[in-house]
């Protein structure tokens, strides 16, 4: 019994402890109204288009906010002059609506301090947000199933 108590105070502490951590890492928090805009093509001002994977099906695009720059753009991600068609092109190719495996999400990227950095269309849930000062953010691509991070190739 003393064994069972002394095992419930080790993980009530752990997971205190994990609830108290501060983490330096910002998040992806799914958003629908954020899907509705890419599934509908709605380009919004103030926001800088990216993409990453093939032109023709990407495997994740970012609207950024104007007020961040993107640090890691060269490595990982191409900018492109957004417009209605090109949207309306990707979404006939993602074809979300009919997607039952790997559907696309639209999430809100938020830096480590809870600022709104931009929004995410991706079947990919999870990716790295970093920010080196405020008004600098690096986003990795996600990690691609099976297969290893591009950025894990110079090692």
């Amino acid at each position: 019994m003393k064994t069972l108590y002394a095992f419930l105070i080790f993980l009530l502490t752990v997971s205190l402890m994990t609830a108290c951590a501060r983490s330096d890492l910002g998040t992806l928090v799914r958003d629908d109204e954020v899907k509705q805009y890419f599934e509908t093509a709605t380009i919004l001002p103030g926001l800088t288009y990216y993409y990453t994977g093939p032109e023709a099906k990407p495997d994740a695009i970012m609207a950024l906010n104007n007020s961040f720059t993107l640090a890691n753009e060269r490595n990982f991600w191409i900018k492109v002059d957004i417009s209605e068609k090109m949207l309306q092109d990707w979404n006939r190719m993602i074809n979300n609506q009919y997607r039952i495996k790997f559907p696309y999400y639209g999430s809100i990227i938020m830096t480590p301090d809870g600022r709104n950095a931009g929004s995410w269309y991706s079947n990919y849930e999870n990716t790295v947000i970093k920010t080196p000062d405020p008004q600098s953010i690096i986003i990795y691509t996600p990690v691609l199933r099976n297969e290893r991070h591009p950025f894990l190739e110079r090692f």
